[in-house]
């Protein structure tokens, strides 16, 4: 009976049942989804326990594994390739699509007075928002601020970078340490690694309750009259975000050599996990399972790529900063060139990097690191990404998840 009941629970139909529910829930019914809605925090909540235990043991394990290993400058060599190769492809491609679409070249008198008033209102938001992980300095600023000269409060305040950081430094330190006590921290480092997963693979049961809840929290939030006013932005994002998801699956497909929809179906819990509460960290671990598990890759180069890649590529958040950059450019009627082409590659990359998986607004606030060196308001783009973040978020973290599992692939060796 028990066994019939987790089968339900996690058969894909009974996902997109429950997500289908809850988007009807969150637009016909948005006063009672927002009552509600803690409870999908709630599992999130669940589900970002086992974040950083996972991060920190799988990136300590791994850096350890690269001095013991013949494998470590393979490693390293193609890690470095094709992460670069694939932040290359992910900013030009974004670039020709947004030079194509031209979003917010022809905005009617009504949608820049609408633009106009959320801006004020933003900037009101943000100065009433001073939580102290928050930073509005320069990039520098942030380079000096991920320093975990503190790991407790780095965790407590969820600096992502600042712990990985800590965990790649402490496993390069007990790879070059000699002591055989160095292999008990190890070994007691990968059982964590282990509780953890499984942990997830529990709560994995629930995710139908989590994904309704979230969904239609998420939908509530939603404004209308601001989403046509910035449809031109949106359809860019979506269309950027399909055509690298479909890549990506290909990718994936061939290295596979399986057919997409097999490697989809593979991987349909990563993806329902990043869509319902629209946090890579959250999602990772059970991207990780699939790879270990379903797709066989071998388990230490799943557990260095993934907690890197997470961290460091995250293709969705590239596009939305650039898609946001260009269609902002246009507004204000300033050219696009090759410089600034350059400068939107580099920006884009810092501010995916000082992105977090918490409240938008925390991401809103990195937004300066692109906007700034091309001239225009940082507050101009902190409307329009609290506007359609509920909207788009879902699927650039679906993408997040998708991209750093194709790179973990093209990286990773296949265990026999």
């Amino acid at each position: 009976m028990i066994k019939k009941i987790k089968k339900i629970l996690l058969n894909h139909w009974t996902i997109f049942i429950s997500m289908f529910l809850g988007a009807i829930f969150g637009i016909f019914a948005p006063v009672a989804a927002k009552k509600i809605a803690f409870l999908g925090d709630m599992y999130l909540g669940f589900l970002q326990i086992t974040v950083i235990p996972i991060m920190i043991s799988a990136l300590i394990c791994s850096f350890y594994n690269i001095f013991h290993s013949s494998d470590s400058v393979y490693y390293l060599k193609r890690l470095i390739i094709i992460f670069f190769s694939c932040m290359i492809a992910v900013t030009f491609m974004s670039v020709f699509l947004s030079i194509i679409f031209s979003p917010g070249s022809n905005l009617s008198t009504n949608a820049v007075q609408l633009l106009s008033n959320g801006i004020n209102n933003s900037e009101t938001v943000i100065k009433n928002y001073t939580p102290g992980s928050v930073s509005h300095g320069s990039f520098v600023a942030y380079i000096e601020n991920i320093i975990p000269t503190n790991i407790v409060k780095s965790i407590y305040e969820r600096k992502d970078i600042s712990i990985l950081l800590f965990s790649i430094l402490l496993g390069i330190a007990l790879g070059i340490t000699e002591s055989p006590n160095v292999k008990v921290a190890v070994a007691f480092f990968d059982a964590i690694f282990l509780a953890f997963l499984k942990m997830v693979d529990i709560l994995m049961y629930f995710l139908p309750f989590g994904i309704f809840f979230l969904i239609s929290g998420f939908l509530s939030n939603v404004g209308l009259q601001t989403l046509k006013a910035l449809f031109d932005l949106i359809a860019l994002i979506f269309a950027t975000v399909i055509t690298f998801f479909i890549a990506f699956s290909i990718i994936i497909a061939r290295m596979q050599k399986k057919p997409v929809f097999t490697c989809l179906k593979n991987l349909k819990n990563s993806y329902l996990i990043a869509f319902g509460t629209s946090s890579s960290f959250a999602a990772m671990p059970a991207a990780m399972l699939a790879l270990t598990q379903d797709f066989k890759v071998n388990k230490q180069s799943v557990e260095l790529v993934m907690p890197l890649g997470v961290s460091l590529f995250k293709p969705g958040v590239m596009i939305r900063s650039i898609a946001i950059a260009i269609f902002l450019m246009n507004l204000y009627q300033i050219p696009i060139s090759f410089s600034s082409i350059a400068t939107l590659f580099f920006a884009s990359w810092a501010a995916s990097i000082a992105s977090t998986a918490g409240p938008a607004i925390l991401s809103a606030t990195s937004f300066g690191i692109v906007l700034s060196p091309l001239g225009i308001p940082p507050s101009v783009g902190v409307f329009l990404l609290l506007s359609i973040e509920p909207l788009i978020d879902p699927f650039i973290t679906m993408l997040n998840i998708q991209g750093n599992c194709a790179v973990t692939l093209m990286v990773a060796k296949k265990d026999s």
